[in-house]
């Protein structure tokens, strides 16, 4: 019989909630709402359970039964194994530092709940029935308001005693570079996410909002937009061709709403990997681009749920 999770991705910007199978089919489509600048818990709660209710009328519309067996949930924090619920060192949400986000879902809906790192559980979703299906060892960098990054080795999840595991956004690739939320300096995330390609162009003298007008921009033909993409290109591509040193994996997927601009700086990544890493290991780890989209979180976070739940 089929097994059901509600499944929510809960990043810097936006949560998303979706209803997912034991195959990693998402049932109706997915609830997207922007988080709340500041957001506090009871506000996220509220929110969490409206956005349930939408899934729950969109299933009803559809003559679909209504009847999850666990709840999921991403968290742009550090999640052990072993994870109590209670969020810590959230760089993108500091209102929710203190939330235990577990025990508030397991009130709201009276199912079991499991809770995995947001990247953590892209990379499991792209291993799952993604980019990465049959890859047993696989570097997955999650690229929107930040950076995140999920480690798979022989075919398990790296998560580290701390949950700290994976935190590729955090590799230092500038010593005295730009101040990180993290409370380090030079990251990767301010080089190379969505939030730094703004950055990078506003000081380029570029009248942007959003990562999207820099790659339209460069699309354009805008040589300032074009030198911001092949930039953070560098970075990722620095940042990756340690971890190839590192971990000698067969595969790296990227994915994440930055992801749209692919065409503009996958090539810059290629490049400094080849430059940087080892050749044998430059050319074992094919680069590829993410398969599921902005459902890799949720449906990652499902299959986590359910191995879990069994």
């Amino acid at each position: 019989m089929t097994k059901l999770a509600l499944a929510a991705d809960l990043g810097g910007t936006n949560i998303r909630m979706a209803v997912v199978d034991d195959r990693g089919e998402v049932i109706g489509d997915d609830v997207k709402l922007p988080v709340p600048a500041a957001v506090e818990p009871p506000e996220l709660v509220v929110q969490i359970g409206e956005m349930a209710e939408k899934c729950h009328a969109k299933l009803r519309s559809r003559s679909i039964d209504w009847k999850p067996e666990v709840v999921a949930f991403t968290a742009p924090a550090p999640v052990a194994k072993d994870f109590d619920g209670v969020l810590t060192k959230l760089p993108n949400l500091p209102t929710l530092v203190g939330m235990d986000l577990k025990g508030e879902i397991e009130k709201l809906f009276g199912l079991p709940v499991f809770i995995e790192n947001d990247a953590t559980a892209a990379a499991i979703g792209e291993n799952w029935i993604g980019a990465g299906r049959g890859v047993r060892n696989m570097i997955c960098a999650t690229l929107g308001t930040g950076i995140g990054g999920g480690i798979m080795v022989n075919g398990e999840p790296i998560r580290g005693k701390d949950g700290i595991g994976g935190e590729i956004g955090h590799i230092c690739v500038e010593p005295n570079g730009h101040p990180c939320g993290c409370g380090s300096r030079g990251c990767v995330e301010q080089y190379a996410s969505g939030t730094a390609i703004v950055r990078l162009a506003s000081e380029r003298g570029m009248n942007v909002e959003t990562a999207k007008d820099v790659y339209q921009a460069c699309q354009a033909g805008d040589p300032g937009a074009r030198e911001v993409f092949l930039e953070m290109g560098r970075y990722l591509g620095m940042m990756l061709a340690g971890l190839i040193n590192t971990l000698n994996p067969e595969m790296l997927v990227i994915c994440g709403g930055v992801t749209e601009g692919w065409d503009a700086f996958a090539d810059a990544i290629a490049n400094e990997i080849r430059f940087r890493a080892y050749a044998v290991g430059a050319e074992r780890a094919r680069l590829v681009k993410g398969e599921l989209g902005d459902r890799a979180g949720m449906i990652g976070a499902a299959r986590s749920a359910f191995l879990r739940l069994n």
